[in-house]
This record gives C-alpha cells, structure tokens and sequence, in this order.
C-alpha cells in the first residue's frame, strides 16, 4: 500500500474518533461546540389543524412570541456555533442544560433520556457516496414543542414540510409524539439509500474479484467493511434507543404515534439485518479473493514447472555434448562429435525430447486445461461408486 494510500485510510478512520470534547474539570451544562462548527441558525414552524405559520429566518424573540399559541411549536435549527443563541433557545423552552452540553458535544451515542419538562434523543444522518459520512442530529419534545437541532446543514427536512402544508393531513392534525416520529422517521429513511449503494459496491467488488481487474480490490474491501462497521455502530444503539422510547417513556407517546413507533422499529431492524448480511459478503469477497490469488499463484507455479521440466533434458543433452572430450584420443570418446550431421541431431534430438514431454504432459490434462476445468470440482468417491452402479443397473 502507498503512503498516499495509508494516509487516506488513517484519516477516514479518524473521522469517526470522538472529534473534541469537555476540558477537564469544567462545569456541567457548558456547551462545548466543535472548532470548525457550522453557523447557528433558525426556522420556526408553528401550527394547528386549521392554521399554520413558517418563519425560515427567526431570532429566539420570535420563538418566545409563538410558544402556546398553537397547538405544536417545530424549531428547526442547524449549526452548533452561537452558544448564545442555544442558551436563549434553552431558556425559552426550558430544555436542560445537561441536554444541551451534550446536543453541542457531538458525536454522541444514539439515545433517548428524559428530563423534567421534556425528552432528549440523540440520532445520526448518514450519507454515503464514496465513503460514509455521519452527522448528529438531536431532537427535544415537550408540552407544545418539538427542537430538531442539526449539527450540518443536510439533509433538510424539506420532505417534511411539505406534509405540513396539507390541510387536514395526518402530521398537520397529530400532535408532539407523532411529529417527533416524523422526524426520526425521516432520518432512518436516509440509512436505506447508504444500503443500497454499499450493496452495489459490494456487488461491484465481487465482479472485480472475477475479472481481475482492480489491484487495489483488497484494500477497498476492508474500507467498505470498515463502513459497515461504523455504521451498525450508529444503528444498533438507535434500535435500543427507540425500543425504550416505546416501552420506558409511555408518558410521552400516545397510542396513535405508538403504532408509528413500532414501524420506525422495525425499519431499524431492517438496516441491522441488512448490515450484518452485508458483512458477512465482505468476508465472502475477501475469502473468494484470497482462493483466486491461490488458483492463480497455482496455475502460474504449474507451468513455470512444466516449462522447467521440459529444459532439464535439455540442458543435459547441451551441457552432455558441451564436454570437452577428444574422439582422436579414443573413438568411444564422442564420436558423434566428428560425425558431419552431429550438430543437427542433438538439435532434433532435443526436439524429439520437448515434442515428447509436451504431449505427455497433456496427456495427463497438465497443459490446455481451461480455468473452469481446474476451478470445477472432482467427483468424490461415492459418488464416482453410485455413478458406476447405476451403469451396472443399466446393462444388466
């Protein structure tokens, strides 16, 4: 592997390490952000089944304003830059201040936790184009509001707001609980899409592995393994995080947005499954791998031997008649040596040889064997004994 290479891989391994954290010693409820965090911004939608308000740009005044006159409060906020502005957000809404430490001090582990006057869950979007890349979202529901706070600007919950807008539909009439599934909804939905583009890579690899055709084949094996890992590392945590959502925080869940619940469950489920079947192909990939470097290294260590075989006569008969002998001396002492057609006979003679171990060495299937014929299995002797008796059978 180059060093550009290895670079490369330590680098994407590092981006899945805990990024910053706390000092030591500092106060609970501090918000710590990271260095390169994205602005902080706000967009508040409040509705009812009759009437609703979109504000894409607001300040925490704005939020104060709207807090009990509709039925649920959405504050859609992205960036974890101005510490200010989420404390003003956290004190118009009473969130904890514990919460907010650990929305700004990403990434955390997928969770729920309940608080005094609200519930904190903790989920992660997941894009995947050449490589898987991660962002933390958290959510806070209370009496009347729901705060998705991403930690980067994408994905949007465009999708989401669309729904909104149908008067009379199930989101725009449902209340806290269902918008909260809503959410969490649409962020498992994007796992599927990171599935099926891991699928065709994997897909890809396994026809590399046929074709011989990409000589860097192990090392994206083990980065897509790599991947897969990370994220049932990010999956399997949120499946305990909404079982306990259903079972421990009742309180917080009506029966309607029960049922939801129990389909995103079972939509992590589904990733889970996916990602171990997944794993299990890299294994697959790399064990098929790993067999057609040994077929090959096998074939190739065949003919170099065939090819030698066939030059050990021949090197004797040269190096035979390459000793320096006198036939004046003694007429047994080579006298083919002084014979006028000496030379085109051990010529011929080392022809006949090489013709001979050829045909030979086909004769016994060593050489003009394709690789399907040396890659397809030999009967085993039972079946070779029930193939023999059913022939018996046949000409009795």
């Amino acid at each position: 592997m180059s060093k550009e290479a290895a670079g490369t891989k330590k680098k994407r391994r590092r981006r899945w390490r805990l990024r910053h954290h706390a000092k030591p010693h500092t106060r609970p409820g501090t918000i710590v952000s990271p260095a390169k965090a994205a602005p902080t911004k706000l967009r508040v939608t409040a509705y009812g089944p009759n009437k609703m308000v979109d504000y894409p740009d607001c300040r925490p005044a704005d939020i104060e304003k709207l807090v009990g006159e509709y039925p649920v409060l959405w504050v859609d906020a992205v960036g974890l830059k101005d510490h200010d502005l989420i404390r003003q957000v956290g004190e118009i809404l009473e969130l904890h201040p514990l919460a907010l430490e650990d929305m700004g001090n990403v990434p955390q582990r997928p969770k729920v936790e309940e608080y005094p006057k609200h519930l904190f869950a903790v989920a992660h979007t997941i894009i995947y184009e050449r490589e898987l890349r991660a962002s933390q979202v958290s959510f806070f529901a209370g009496k009347g509001f729901v705060v998705s706070w991403r930690e980067k600007t994408c994905p949007p919950f465009e999708f989401l707001r669309k729904r909104l807008e149908v008067k009379g539909g199930t989101t725009r009439s449902s209340g806290v609980d269902y918008l909260l599934y809503a959410l969490l909804d649409e962020t498992i939905d994007l796992y599927f899409p990171a599935l099926e583009k891991l699928s065709d890579k994997l897909d890809d690899l396994d026809d590399s592995v046929d074709h011989g055709e990409n000589p860097n084949l192990i090392r994206e094996v083990h980065d897509t393994r790599h991947d897969i890992r990370q994220l049932r590392r990010i999956v399997w945590p949120l499946r305990d995080a909404i079982d306990s959502l259903m079972k421990k925080y009742r309180a917080w869940i009506g029966e309607e947005a029960l049922i939801h619940f129990r389909d995103c469950h079972d939509h992590v489920v589904q990733v889970l499954d996916s990602l171990d079947s997944y794993r299990e192909a890299c294994s697959d990939v790399r064990d098929h791998y790993s067999t057609e470097m040994s077929n090959r290294m096998n074939e190739t260590m065949r003919l170099l031997t065939i090819i030698s075989t066939i030059f050990i006569p021949l090197g004797f008969i040269a190096g035979l008649y390459g000793m320096n002998f006198n036939p004046e001396v003694s007429g047994a002492n080579m006298p083919e040596t002084q014979w006028r057609w000496g030379y085109p006979f051990a010529l011929g003679l080392m022809a006949a040889v090489a013709i001979g171990q050829f045909f030979f060495f086909r004769g016994k299937g060593w050489i003009g064997r394709s690789r399907e014929t040396l890659s397809a299995p030999t009967a085993s002797a039972s079946e070779r004994g029930v193939t023999e008796g059913m022939k018996e059978t046949k000409n009795d």
